[in-house]
Order: structure tokens, then sequence, then C-alpha cells
């Protein structure tokens, strides 16, 4: 005589109608994030620029330099060089943070 013994839920009790349901939600929600952001980029980056003359002056050359870069090489060349600043001022911003725990660290340490 043997006994069976459950042991916490099998890995595959998870369907796959529970993982596309699962993903679909996580887009949605990652969606609904950046539209967010986008809105209110929006409406900051009109009242700076009704506002603040140094910031119209900045702004309006970035926009020509983005539309002029967006005429000559296209659409996603233009999406990947924003992507490409993105992730460079994100990278920029992890390592100041990474140095900072780090030097925290050895303060630690050494007290």
């Amino acid at each position: 005589m043997g006994y069976k013994v459950k042991r916490g839920s099998n890995p595959t009790d998870n369907t796959i109608k529970d993982m596309v349901v699962g993903f679909i939600k996580r887009l949605i929600g990652v969606v609904l994030i950046l539209a967010l952001i986008v809105v209110v980029g929006y409406f900051l980056f009109q009242f700076m620029y009704g506002r603040f003359e140094p910031f119209r002056e900045a702004a309006d050359d970035v926009i020509s330099w983005v539309s002029v870069f967006y005429k000559e090489n296209g659409v996603w060349a233009t999406l990947g060089v924003i992507v490409l600043v993105c992730v460079a001022t994100w990278v920029v911003g992890e390592e100041a943070k990474k140095k900072e725990r780090r030097k925290k660290a050895m303060e630690e340490m050494m007290k």
C-alpha cells in the first residue's frame, strides 16, 4: 500500500489561456501608463513653452534638429535615436546610483 502525497500545485496548472490573459493585462497596463506619461508630458511642454522664453528657444532648436533628421532618415531611424538617447540617460543614472551605493557601503565598512 502506498500513499499519494500532494505537495503544492503542479507547475502545469497554468494553461496557455491564463498566460495569454496575464500578458494582455500587463500589456494594457504598460500602454495606459505610457499614454499617461505622453499626455502629462504634452501638457507640461505646452505650459513651459508658453511661459519661459529660454525653454521656447531650446525646444525650437531640438524640434528643428529632429525634423531635419526625420526628413533625411525616416521614422524608424528617428525613433531609434530617441530610444538610444532615453536608454543612455537611464544607464548614466543607474551608474550614478551604483557609484553612490558603493560609496555608502565603503563608508559603512569604515565605521
